[in-house]
C-alpha cells in the first residue's frame, strides 16, 4: 500500500512539470494570449503522514487547574453550612444545663420569664378544650384529688393549689349546683408557675370517663376521671400525680420546646448537606432523637414522681401496682408494643424501674418525721396481709 500511495501523491507534480515545459513554445505563437505562468513551489504538496496534522490550540488553564463554576457554589454552601453549624454548636454549649434533682445534662434555652405567658395561655386553651366537662372544685371527686394534691405540694415545699377556679360556664355541672355568688378571688393562672418560683398551681379534674390519663404542664394539673378506677385509691392516684407533677417541677415541657429547635436544625442540615428530603429527615429526627428524649423524661418523671410521694408519706409499692394494673389495661386495648414507637417506655421496663427505686423511697420516709405515724400503719397493714 505504501508505493501506490506514494505513486498517487506525485502525480500532480509530473503534470505540472510537463506544462511547464510547453509555455514558451506556446507563447512564440501565440504572442497575444497572455497564460499564467505557474511556480512549482507555490503547489502544495500532500503529507506522506497518515496522522493528523497538529493545530495550535488556547488553553486559559492547564488542565490540573480547570475548574467548574458549579464547584465554587458548592464550595461556597459547605462553608455557609459549617459557619451555621459551628454557631448552632456554641448556642447549643453555653444553653446546656443539668437537672437538679438527677444531673442530667439537658438543653434548654426557655427562660422562667417566658414560662409564665406559656403557662397562662396552656390555662386559657386547657379551659376552651374542655369546656362543660370540669367539675366545680366542691365536687366529691375534685375534692378527693385536690387532698392528694396538696399533700404532694406541701411535703416537698412546691407550693399550693390556686383558690379561684374556672366560671360555672365553663364546667359541667348544672347551674343550680353553684351559689349565686360563684367563688373568684382572681383571674385563674395570673400568679407565675411553679417552674419560675411560683406557689401556686391550677387543678382542672375533667369528667370524661373515656380519658385514661392525667397530665401536668407550666403548673396546670389536668386529672380525667378515667383514670381513677385504674388509681383504685389515693395511693394510686398519688402515684399518677406525683408522676406528673415531676414533669413540672424537671421543667419538661420547657426542655422539649427548647429541643423541638435542635430537631428542626438537624433535619434542615441533613437535608441541606445531604440532599434528604425533609419527610425522611423528620422520621429520622423523631425516631432518633425525639422519641427517645421523651422516654428519658418518663423516666425521670418516675424517678422524682417517687421521691415526691415519698415524701408525702405514699406508699411507694401502691405507684408500682397502678402501673401494673396500667399495664393491663393498655394491653387489652391493644396499645403498640413496639417501644421504639413510643412516647413512653414499656410496661414491663417501667415497672422495673420503678421496683428499683422502693428501697430509696423507704429510705426517705424512714428519715421523715411527718411519715412515722404512716409507716407504722403500713407496716401493721402488711403484717396483717401476710397472716
Amino acid at each position: 500500500m505504501f508505493p501506490t500511495r506514494m505513486w498517487t501523491t506525485t502525480a500532480p507534480i509530473l503534470r505540472a512539470s510537463r506544462s511547464a515545459r510547453c509555455l514558451p513554445v506556446l507563447a512564440r505563437n501565440y504572442p497575444r494570449v497572455r497564460l499564467p505562468t505557474f511556480n512549482l513551489r507555490s503547489v502544495p504538496l500532500r503529507q506522506l503522514s497518515t496522522s493528523s496534522p497538529r493545530h495550535a490550540q488556547y488553553t486559559r488553564f492547564s488542565s490540573e487547574n480547570q475548574r467548574h463554576p458549579s464547584g465554587d457554589v458548592i464550595d461556597n454552601r459547605m462553608k455557609i453550612v459549617i459557619a451555621i453549624a459551628a454557631l448552632g454548636g456554641t448556642y447549643y454549649v453555653v444553653h446546656l444545663e443539668q437537672v437538679p434533682e438527677t444531673g442530667r445534662w439537658r438543653f434548654m434555652d426557655i427562660s422562667p420569664k417566658y414560662e409564665t405567658n406559656l403557662a397562662q395561655a396552656a390555662y386559657n386553651e386547657l379551659l376552651a378544650e374542655f369546656r362543660g366537662k370540669i367539675l366545680p372544685s366542691d365536687h366529691p371527686v375534685t375534692r378527693h384529688v385536690q387532698r392528694v394534691v396538696n399533700r404532694i405540694l406541701e411535703s416537698s415545699d412546691l407550693g399550693h393549689l390556686s383558690s379561684s377556679e374556672p366560671s360555672r360556664s365553663l364546667v359541667g355541672a348544672p347551674d343550680d349546683f353553684w351559689s349565686e355568688d360563684p367563688f373568684t378571688t382572681g383571674r385563674p393562672g395570673e400568679s407565675s408557675t411553679p417552674e419560675s418560683g411560683g406557689k401556686e398551681w391550677n387543678l382542672l379534674v375533667v369528667n370524661d370517663p373515656s380519658i385514661v390519663n392525667a397530665m401536668a404542664t407550666f403548673g396546670n394539673i389536668v386529672v380525667f376521671t378515667g383514670i381513677l378506677p385504674i388509681c383504685k385509691d389515693e395511693q394510686g392516684l398519688a402515684g399518677v400525680l406525683g408522676h406528673e407533677i415531676a414533669h413540672v417541677v424537671a421543667r419538661h415541657a420547657s426542655e422539649r420546646y427548647s429541643s423541638s429547635k435542635v430537631f428542626l436544625a438537624l433535619a434542615v442540615l441533613l437535608q441541606t448537606v445531604f440532599g434528604f428530603d425533609f419527610g425522611i429527615t423528620n422520621l429520622i429526627s423523631t425516631l432518633l432523637l425525639e422519641l427517645p428524649n421523651s422516654r428519658t423524661q418518663e423516666y425521670e418523671a418516675d424517678t422524682i414522681g417517687m421521691q415526691l410521694t415519698a415524701k408525702a408519706c405514699f406508699d411507694p409499692q401502691a405507684a408500682v401496682e397502678m402501673h401494673a394494673r396500667l399495664a393491663q389495661y393498655e394491653k387489652a386495648h391493644g396499645a403498640t408494643s413496639l417501644e421504639f414507637l413510643r412516647t413512653h417506655p414499656g410496661a414491663e421496663r417501667r415497672i422495673k424501674h420503678l421496683e428499683e427505686l422502693i428501697p430509696e423511697a423507704y429510705s426517705i420516709q424512714a428519715s421523715s418525721p411527718q411519715c412515722a405515724g404512716t409507716q407504722d400503719s403500713l407496716n401493721r397493714f402488711r403484717e396483717f396481709a401476710l397472716r
